[in-house]
């Protein structure tokens, strides 16, 4: 048997959806900014409970716009090591310098001490991850010390689409979320984003950022400095499709998360991320740790080339300080220059001391696995899974 990293599925009904609609865009005439772009944006807003929506063209450009739009330029934002590399990069991108944060094993998400560690003068926002569709119990403590700092609390929900804690949606917890609907997301467009707030300033601000700062109260006159960072037609449609479909594409991630739940219980080596109970997660990814004992790279190499069975991406196996990017860059995105340091904005912000210290997110890095997740995956195949890792870990401790 062969199981793959993902399967992307689209039912006939849902090629049959795409293809009439797609005759409507092409007879329209408009291929962007049009009804199904105001369509998914009304879609998504209900689905997240957020008051607005602002569909843009990843979820990168998402956080960026969400920054430019609170003003934020010039100052240290703080986020986790331990997410994708994309994440710091829309704080460059914004003009702001990346202040990295360590993250917690049991939810594997921002470290609230290390936060309040790293906090400096000039931080003005927090960029939460879920990341692999966890949202951390410490979001309260959280926010409140967001609050009591004023600093922007500001969700990346790339993992967490239909998440929630205690039933608030992912994309409604700060000021503003920002979603990615890459291929091997949740819910997918292939490419695009999205950003959720309740800010109504933010929102117009987002609107005109995303479509070259055009402001519609002056007739379409530009009053910002903005971007092409808008969606086509195309891509929303794809997006009205998927939100149509999302609680049956979420309910079977779920009863996959269910059966490994269980299943895992019976193989030593291996635990589960477990997640609180207040906490609603759609399994961007299935988290487990493995004992100290096991090597993970073997544990991987095994299942695939013995078993067929290809474990997903970590979330993550290199954490952003130790990217090789930080040789040629600093944290404000300035390039290095000969040894010294061309960070003129700044110059006492420290932008050329490598930053260090995340013992969380490193253990995080090297002993998680995560397990193949997506919906279609037959109870038959989850057996498959199982019963290889279990024969895997006994291997390779010599059983």
């Amino acid at each position: 048997m062969n199981i793959p990293i993902l399967r992307i599925p689209f039912a006939e009904e849902d090629k049959a959806f795409i293809e009439t609609e797609l005759r409507k865009i092409f007879d329209s005439g408009f291929l962007t900014m049009g009804k199904y772009t105001h369509e998914f944006e009304g879609l998504f807003s209900n689905f997240t409970g957020a008051k607005y929506a602002v569909a843009v063209s990843n979820g990168t450009a998402a956080l960026e716009i969400i920054l430019r739009a609170l003003e934020i330029d010039g100052q240290d934002v703080i986020v986790p090591t331990n997410t994708f590399l994309a994440t710091a990069f829309a704080v460059t991108h914004a003009g702001n310098r990346v202040v990295f944060a360590d993250s917690e094993p049991a939810s594997l998400c921002l470290d609230i001490e290390d936060v309040k560690r790293r906090i400096t003068e000039t931080t003005r926002a927090v960029i939460l991850v879920h990341i692999g569709g966890v949202i951390t119990p410490q979001i309260y403590e959280l926010q409140h010390f967001c609050e009591e700092r004023g600093l922007y609390l500001i969700e990346d929900c790339a993992h967490a689409h239909g998440c929630a804690i205690d039933g608030d949606k992912a994309g409604t917890l700060g000021v503003a979320g920002a979603f990615s609907f890459f291929p091997t997301k949740v819910l997918t467009t292939g490419e695009g984003g999205m950003i959720t707030t309740n800010d109504e300033n933010l929102y117009r601000k987002a609107m005109m950022i995303r479509n070259h700062g055009k402001n519609p109260e002056l007739g379409n006159r530009m009053s910002e400095i903005g971007q092409n960072q808008r969606i086509s037609e195309l891509t929303a449609l794809v997006g009205v499709q998927q939100m149509k479909k999302a609680p049956i594409l979420i309910a079977e991630r779920r009863r996959v998360a269910r059966f490994y739940d269980e299943r895992l219980k019976e193989i030593p080596g291996i635990s589960a991320l477990k997640l609180p109970e207040n906490v609603f997660s759609t399994y961007y990814k299935y988290i487990a740790y493995l004992d100290e004992s096991y090597d993970r790279a073997q544990v991987k190499k095994m299942l695939k080339e013995k078993y067929g069975v290809s474990l997903t991406g970590e979330v993550y196996s290199d954490l952003c300080h130790t990217e090789p990017v930080w040789e040629n860059y600093y944290y404000c995105g300035r390039q290095r220059r000969d040894g010294y340091a061309a960070c003129t904005r700044w110059p006492k912000c420290g932008c050329d001391q490598r930053q260090d210290g995340f013992p969380g997110a490193e253990y995080i890095s090297r002993h998680h696995i995560c397990l193949p997740l997506y919906p279609g995956l037959s109870d038959e195949e989850l057996e498959y899974v199982v019963g290889s890792l279990k024969q895997t870990l006994k291997e390779l401790q010599g059983g």
